[in-house]
């Protein structure tokens, strides 16, 4: 009797969503800034953006390579 491969669960599946919900927020102030004409909201939410894509990116690559091992 030969036993199945079961897919290994880990938390870098599902670690990318926080990340993304926040972009997403930041995508809406940033919109709703440009329609209310509000600057310091469109600087507050376009560097909180590029702020979480860094940290994602940063911190996503050792999480998988950490993950294959």
């Amino acid at each position: 009797m030969e036993a199945t491969k079961q897919p290994r669960t880990t938390g870098t599946q599902y670690a990318w969503t926080g990340y993304v919900l926040g972009i997403a927020c930041m995508a809406g102030l940033f919109i709703y800034a440009l329609v209310g004409e509000i600057p310091q909201l469109l600087v507050m939410s376009s560097i909180m953006a590029a702020l979480l894509g860094a940290v994602w990116s940063s911190t996503s690559v050792p999480a998988k390579k950490k993950a294959a091992k």
